[in-house]
């Protein structure tokens, strides 16, 4: 009996684990600055947006003027855009991005999935 109970426990434990997030797959898309600080919220009024492309180019598009520029970005253990690494995590449509290796007055950015 204490062995059934001890299978039957350790497959419903084996069925439990997290699906991974592939960070190459996540975070394809458009996203929007939504959150910008250390702690208090500071009010943003977006005025561009990120998108990431498949084949590692970051296009970031600025509503005003109508201009758009073009980065390189890879990711392995950290988010690499051009000379700055970025912890990442991605929680439903919201995108955390903490800078690292840098003094930065604000450190974290939360965006939206804006596509």
């Amino acid at each position: 009996m204490k062995q059934l109970i001890t299978l039957v426990l350790l497959c419903f434990l084996a069925s439990c684990k997290k699906d991974k997030i592939d960070p190459h797959e996540a975070i394809l898309g458009k996203w929007e600055l939504v959150y910008h600080g250390n702690g208090e919220p500071i009010p943003i009024n977006s005025r561009s947006y990120l998108e990431f492309l498949p084949d590692s180019v970051l296009l970031t598009h600025d509503y005003n003027p109508n201009i758009t520029m073009k980065h390189k970005y890879w990711i392995d253990s950290l988010l690499h855009i051009g000379s700055a690494y970025y912890s990442y995590e991605f929680h439903a449509d919201t995108l955390e991005l903490n800078i690292e290796y840098a003094t930065s007055i604000f450190s974290l950015s939360k965006y939206k999935r804006i596509q």
